[in-house]
């Protein structure tokens, strides 16, 4: 029995802070957090060694990252599948917890 009490404070807790990192109006409800949050994740997707080159040195930066892709692009590539697998299990977690909340909605 104290365990069920520790996982459902603590299942709150996360709730609470899924919430926190969302929109910060009381009145946006869940699901909307929750696309807030994915909508954030989609524009920081993208993550390369192709970036504009930004301030002195532009021709001799130009040269190093084409030099230095081989090593850094796959790292790059790990991170976006790392990134795509965990947004669908998270993806599949909220399905199946929606699922869990429509077949008992009293939370008991």
């Amino acid at each position: 029995m104290a365990e069920e009490s520790d996982v459902a404070a603590l299942f709150a807790k996360l709730k609470e802070e899924v919430r926190a990192a969302g929109p910060r109006a009381a009145d946006v409800p869940p699901a909307q957090v929750r696309l807030s949050v994915r909508d954030q994740a989609e524009r920081l997707w993208p993550i390369s060694a192709e970036r504009p080159i930004v301030g002195k040195g532009g021709p001799v930066k130009g040269i190093l990252r084409r030099l230095m892709r081989w090593y850094v692009e796959p790292a790059f590539a790990d991170q976006r599948a790392f990134n795509d697998a965990a947004l669908k299990l998270i993806d599949d977690l909220d399905e199946r917890i929606g699922r869990l909340e429509r077949l008992d909605p009293g939370g008991s």
